[in-house]
């Protein structure tokens, strides 16, 4: 595994930017999809390759979100609530969000190795980030809303400025 890979450069450096940082926590809290598959989404989008659906769903990137990542930020979520009556629990909630985040580096090193010999389509970076977020999309059972495409859309436009 490898953990410095081009796919964390990629997320550090797009969701260091407010807006696509925005557009993420929208589209996970409001609509249930998640961030580090939606940097996938656009990452393999900047290097034109199609998301491969099947391949994600019995990966071990897949596998690790389910065990180690929900499981830890649902643990965070639960602290930062009690964190509010209790502040001597600052700490634990901080090293609390930093397991996630190494947790997530992880993930998307999984996902960095799953996608690595994916072959590259020709499609343009506009056109393949679209059609990778509604495959993740349809692959999770959501239904695309007005609200939720206008979010999208906004995501896919800052990516290309920034990423």
């Amino acid at each position: 595994m490898q953990l410095q890979n081009p796919l964390w450069a990629f997320a550090l450096k797009v969701y260091s930017h407010s807006e696509i940082e925005q557009c993420c926590l929208a589209l996970q809290n409001d609509f249930g999809m998640n961030i580090n598959r939606l940097l996938f989404a656009a990452w393999l989008a900047t290097q034109h390759k199609s998301i491969d659906v099947a391949l994600l769903r019995h990966s071990q990137a897949d596998y690790w979100q389910k065990s180690m990542t929900h499981p830890l930020r649902a643990l965070r979520y639960q602290l930062r609530e009690l964190r509010r009556d209790e502040s001597e629990l600052s700490m634990l909630y901080d090293a609390m969000r930093n397991a996630e985040l190494e947790a997530e580096k992880v993930e998307l090193a999984y996902l960095y190795q799953l996608a690595e010999n994916w072959p590259q389509v020709v499609m343009t970076s506009e056109v393949l980030i679209v059609e990778n977020i509604e495959k993740l999309a349809s692959a999770k059972s959501v239904c695309i809303k007005t609200t939720q495409r206008e979010l999208l859309a906004s995501f896919g436009q800052q990516i290309l400025l920034v990423g």
